[in-house]
């Protein structure tokens, strides 16, 4: 819902809704569109990604992430869940 409640239950059409923890390595220049996109997100506004193993994208959120800056790459921690907008 708008006000950052959710609905839940066993079962149901969305009852199967998937959790991703992703680790993207970019390079260090690379590095502020992605923290770009994820804050301008924000972790309310959905966005389209491929899950691994698969051939169909889905829309996901991303409410939490974590980034190790190294000399030449930096490295998000990501946790992607699934929704239905």
């Amino acid at each position: 819902f708008g006000d950052g409640y959710e609905q839940r239950r066993v079962t149901g059409l969305n009852s199967n809704l998937k959790k991703y923890s992703v680790t993207i390595r970019t390079k260090r220049q690379d590095a502020g569109y992605l923290e770009d996109f994820l804050s301008e997100h924000n972790g309310v506004k959905a966005f389209l990604w491929t899950p691994p193993y698969g051939y169909r994208q889905i829309k996901v959120v991303c409410r939490k992430w974590s980034v190790k800056a190294g000399l030449l790459k930096t490295t998000f921690t990501a946790m992607f869940e699934q929704v239905v907008v």
